[in-house]
């Protein structure tokens, strides 16, 4: 299909549709009349081979093939969105001040990140009072949708999928080096500080489940050599993992920092690295549009700072952080 013999007046239609999921309010939000919007549904059909929507009792539900059509018509929007805001004010001319504004600011975050990164996020408290955090669970897939339409503000990401370009950009925090924790009853408390991948698959893992193994980088990189890890105990998130260490002879597998911040409040347990050792970055995602927003590019500079002070090196301590820098 030649793309310069569509009417794109039928896109606007579909992306519409797409919101509304209802003839009549889509109607009502294009000011047409609903015999216009179905005859173009009709064309749309047509030109994509495909019903599109299907009409229940609760609405126009939308097939594989729309939901398909709606990532691309929202990453579109997106791209003429940031390109028709270059007239926007300038942050330098209106003076941006936090603390008389009110935002939800919304995070994806892996949940190791509790343990580390996200409690320091709590310094942005003290100029933005009246603001709200939201933490979303970080998933193995691409944010550049949500990123781009400004679902989400912002995504940390461990080995993401979201691709960088046009509708989204990425800085690198930090480093981590995948390490081991092990209580007082594991056999590698009292053993040597770094073990080899055949005796770390011996032991028994608990297994926080941030996402299903089958997505995790590393049981994905021992599964292609036919091995695997030992999980005798699954949990929803990383709270009751220094209990259960001290208590049993289970080792977990976490980021470095993470692990360093779990043992101020768990002394007992020790600190095992791997060999041949495995690292990860994590990088902080932003939809490219969205830092014309001021609000947006300070919450960046907060959390670049945070991630700046936070010395992992030094059991998980944090330097101070000057709000009046950020």
């Amino acid at each position: 299909m030649d793309w310069r013999r569509i009417d794109l007046n039928l896109l606007k239609v579909l992306a519409v549709m797409l919101e509304e999921r209802s003839v009549a309010r889509c109607a009502e939000r294009l000011f047409v009349s609903p015999s216009a919007v179905s005859h173009a549904l009709a064309r749309l059909r047509t030109m994509f081979s495909d019903p599109l929507f299907v009409r229940t009792g609760s609405g126009m539900l939308p097939t594989a093939r729309a939901q398909s059509l709606e990532r691309s018509l929202s990453l579109l929007k997106a791209l003429l969105a940031a390109e028709l805001e270059t007239d926007r004010v300038s942050a330098t001319e209106v003076p941006f001040e936090p603390g008389e504004s009110v935002r939800d600011v919304r995070i994806v975050s892996p949940g190791a990140l509790e343990l580390s990164l996200l409690p320091t996020l709590a310094t942005m408290r003290a100029r933005a009072p009246q603001w709200s955090l939201t933490i979303e669970p970080f998933e193995r897939r691409s944010y550049e949708t949500d990123l781009a339409t400004g679902r989400v503000d912002f995504v940390l990401s461990v080995g993401g999928t979201t691709p960088i370009g046009q509708l989204v950009d990425a800085d690198v925090l930090w480093e981590d080096e995948f390490v081991v924790l092990a209580g007082p009853r594991s056999v590698l408390h009292e053993g040597f500080d770094r073990i080899s991948t055949e005796l770390y698959l011996a032991q028994q893992h608990i297994y926080p489940l941030p996402w299903p193994t089958s997505q995790n980088y590393l049981d994905v990189e021992l599964a292609r050599a036919g091995r695997h890890r030992k999980i005798a105990f699954s949990v929803p998130s990383y709270a009751a993992l220094g209990y259960v260490l001290d208590t049993t002879d289970l080792i977990a597998s976490m980021p470095d920092r993470s692990a360093r911040a779990l043992m101020c409040c768990h002394p007992d347990l020790r600190l095992i690295h791997l060999d041949p050792p495995r690292k990860s970055q994590l990088s902080l995602l932003w939809g490219i549009s969205a830092l014309r927003e001021p609000a947006i590019s300070w919450v960046r500079t907060i959390i670049r700072n945070a991630a700046a002070a936070y010395d992992g090196a030094d059991g998980g301590t944090i330097r101070s952080i000057n709000s009046n820098q950020v």
